[in-house]
C-alpha cells in the first residue's frame, strides 16, 4: 500500500465518522444550556408532532399560532431549571417509547399515539417525568388553542374594545 492510498483511506475513515456522528439522534438532555432548552429543527418538528397528534388544529386557520414556538417559550420562560430538566428527561422518555412501540407519528393516526401512550402509562413503573412531560405538551397545546385569536373571535364573543360605560341604570 502506497502513502497516498493510506492518507485517501485515513481521510475517507474520518470523514465517514463526522458525517454518521452528526447525523446521530442526540440526546434532548444534551440541548439543556444555561437552565433553557434550545432543541434542533429536527427535535422541534418532532415535538410539533407529538401535539399534533394530542390536539389536531393543522390547517383549522392560520389564526393559530405554531404550537411549538408556543411551547418551547412556556416551557423556558415560565418554568423552573428543576421542570425544564425534568420536561427534558419526559421527552426523551417518550421518544424511547416510541422507539419501542416501534410507532411512527408521522404515519399515524391520533388515536393509535394516544392509545400507546395509555397503555404504556399503565402497565409499567409510573414515569413522573413522562407523565410531566405528556400533561405539559397537552396542557400548552390546549393553551395555545385557546389564547389564540382563532379561538377568541370564532368561539368566544371576545371584545377587544370595553363595552360603553352606562352609569345611570335602573337595577
Amino acid at each position: 500500500m502506497d502513502r497516498r492510498e493510506a492518507v485517501r483511506n485515513i481521510v475517507l475513515a474520518s470523514g465517514a465518522t463526522i458525517f454518521l456522528t452528526g447525523c446521530a439522534d442526540r440526546n434532548v438532555i444534551e440541548f439543556l444550556a444555561d437552565g433553557k432548552l434550545k432543541l434542533n429543527d429536527k427535535h422541534l418538528d418532532y415535538l410539533g408532532r407529538i401535539s399534533e397528534a394530542f390536539l389536531p388544529i393543522e390547517g383549522v386557520s392560520e389564526k393559530i399560532g405554531d404550537p411549538v414556538s408556543f411551547i418551547m417559550t412556556m416551557v423556558n420562560d415560565c418554568s423552573s431549571t428543576g421542570q425544564i430538566r425534568q420536561f427534558a428527561t419526559g421527552f426523551e422518555q417518550y421518544k424511547m417509547l416510541m422507539k419501542e412501540s416501534r410507532l411512527k407519528i408521522k404515519k399515524a393516526d391520533a388515536s393509535e399515539v394516544t392509545t400507546v401512550v395509555q397503555t404504556a402509562l399503565e402497565e409499567a413503573a409510573p414515569k413522573e417525568d413522562l407523565i410531566y412531560f405528556i400533561s405539559s405538551v397537552r396542557n400548552l397545546s390546549i393553551r395555545n388553542l385557546t389564547s389564540s385569536e382563532y379561538y377568541m373571535t370564532e368561539y368566544r364573543e371576545y371584545q377587544m374594545i370595553p363595552e360603553p360605560y352606562e352609569p345611570c341604570i335602573n337595577v
